[in-house]
């Protein structure tokens, strides 16, 4: 029987102190459920003020992992701190997610869940229409289990490299109906793509449930991303399914050849990570369309652009490749390059979709290269 498998332990930790004006803090957080002690990692925006009522994001590990590696590895936090919403990474009990397998943990998970929306609606004040959950691998899984089991409370879900437990389509009724992203790799061994006995329906059979549950045409609409990044092994489609009930569309990006990664992570040594988009920024455009109140659809403003840069780490320069996704761009565009304390050491325009950026003059370190209305991208110089 094929088994789950952890593909992501970290054995160097970043300590950065970051200006609290241009990137926001994460602190470690518990509360008990369920006679339980259950900790998360909650990330609020730069200048948080709970008089702003801000969307809440559950970014879920996934099977052995933890909820700091789950932040260091999905990156969701330079999103947040762009547009502008909380990022809470729980921690699963026994470094699992209770989903329906007959292995990993037990827990009253979507009463966890439950139980931290109550809390961050009371102490952070979070807009309770605008509370999605997103995750990797046994993440994903948990992900669609809310939209089944904790549907009022969820207003969109999407899964990287997860998939729904055979036997669970019982508990998503046709009256379940919720925006859904699927992201999955082809080659992925771990959550395989034609899925798993007893442990993962098959992808698409995942995605024609919810193009079903969500009354959605039948005809999809394909687009492919640019190949902006030809060294990854792997390109990337989007399929799209739309004029859903409700407006509760179904996208699914289907990575070919792609790994038990997550798409757009400066960490690649753990299997063919694609890096034509960025997963963490096309979940949230996606999640920011839609709201539990059902009110119009608000278009997505960060990440407009696919962004390719490389390499990573590097000494003495940078490639930067960008290509236009449906939203379009236009030239000129201005870069800055931010260190760790917060200091600009560059500020440019570029005029081309491909640079070739000088950074010979930076000290070794981290940096971020943030790009005008776009998630700052971190690379490393040594």
């Amino acid at each position: 029987m094929p088994k789950l498998r952890s593909t992501f332990f970290f054995s160097v930790v970043l300590s950065l102190a970051i200006s609290s004006s241009i990137f926001g803090q994460t602190t470690v957080e518990s509360l008990v459920h369920d006679g339980v002690t259950r900790s998360y990692r909650l990330h609020l925006p730069p200048n948080f003020d709970p008089q702003e009522s801000l969307p809440l994001v559950f970014n879920l590990h996934g099977f052995t992992s933890n909820a700091f590696q789950q932040e260091a590895y999905s990156e969701m936090n330079m999103v947040a701190d762009s547009a502008r919403f909380i990022v809470c990474y729980p921690d699963g009990i026994g470094n699992a997610w209770n989903v329906g397998w007959s292995f990993g943990s037990t827990a009253d998970d979507i009463g966890f869940i439950g139980a931290m929306i109550d809390e961050f609606a009371e102490n952070y004040n979070i807009n309770t229409n605008r509370v999605y959950s997103c995750g990797m691998s046994n993440g994903g899984f948990m992900s669609y289990h809310l939209a089944c089991n904790l549907s009022e409370r969820i207003a969109a879900v999407a899964s990287v490299t997860g998939s729904m437990v055979p036997g669970s389509l019982a508990d998503c009724t046709s009256e379940i109906a919720r925006p859904i992203m699927e992201i999955h790799g082809t080659a992925d061994a771990t959550v395989p793509y034609g899925g798993a006995a007893n442990i993962a329906l098959p992808i698409e059979a995942v995605v024609n449930h919810w193009v079903t549950a969500n009354d959605c045409l039948l005809v999809s609409d394909t687009t492919d991303y640019p190949d902006i990044n030809t060294g990854d092994n792997s390109t990337a489609s989007r399929i799209n399914y739309s004029d859903c009930e409700g407006d509760k569309m179904v996208s699914f990006i289907k990575v070919f050849n792609g790994g038990h990664t997550w798409p757009g992570a400066s960490i690649t040594f753990i299997g063919t990570t694609n890096q034509d988009f960025n997963a963490s920024s096309t979940i949230w455009n996606f999640f920011n369309r839609f709201s539990l109140d059902e009110t119009t659809a608000i278009d997505p403003v960060v990440n407009a652009i696919s962004i390719a840069l490389y390499p990573n780490p590097t000494t003495d320069f940078l490639n930067l490749k960008l290509a236009a996704n449906e939203s379009g761009f236009e030239f000129p565009l201005a870069y800055k390059i931010i260190g760790t304390d917060g200091q600009v050491y560059h500020q440019k325009i570029i005029r081309q979709n491909a640079s070739n950026i000088d950074i010979r003059d930076l000290a070794i370190g981290v940096y971020f290269l943030a790009l005008e209305n776009q998630k700052p991208l971190k690379f490393v110089k040594f």
